[in-house]
């Protein structure tokens, strides 16, 4: 059961790095480009349409690192009324739950990205096809689901640890 929050750990320092890198790419772009259209008065053509891509891409990194950190808005009024026996079990429970949701959003992700609808779609200003840069939904998903694992396998482990 330690694999899987390791996993997790590994899997968010990485996530880190990209939404670094992400930043400095949005915000390396932005400039250029108001640099080049007050400057120079030609402005790059694909600048808005890039960083609206790189914007969504560093959301989904974020949440992505926020679920690891348990940094959502959680609403805990009944559970916290619950016997403290019953707590564990609902902690696994949302989890459970939590992976389910984010393994039918996966697959119903890949299967969006490999569609022919979306095969089809281009950036305006560049001709470049989509689909490379929706694929951060399935990836997205499937890094959530990794850090949504690990939290389900520690909440196990203190139930066993509580049960043994």
């Amino acid at each position: 059961m330690n694999f899987l929050p390791a996993l997790s750990g590994g899997l968010v320092r990485l996530e880190r790095w990209a939404s670094r890198a992400l930043v400095i790419l949005f915000v390396g772009l932005i400039v250029v480009n108001v640099a080049m259209r007050y400057l120079a008065g030609k402005p790059i053509v694909y600048a808005e349409e890039l960083a609206a891509i790189l914007l969504v891409w560093l959301t989904l990194v974020a949440v992505s690192i926020s679920i690891r950190d348990k940094a959502q808005i959680g609403v805990t009024l009944l559970v916290d009324r619950l016997p403290r026996v019953a707590q564990p079990w609902i902690d696994a429970l949302v989890w459970a739950l939590i992976a389910g949701m984010l393994a039918i959003l996966l697959n119903a992700g890949i299967g969006w990205v490999r569609s022919p609808a979306v095969e089809f779609e281009q950036i305006i200003t560049t001709g470049w096809p989509k689909a490379p840069f929706f694929y951060i939904f399935p990836i997205f998903c499937a890094t959530a689901l990794i850090h949504v694992l690990g939290h389900l396998a520690e909440s196990i482990g203190k139930l066993t640890g509580r049960l043994a």
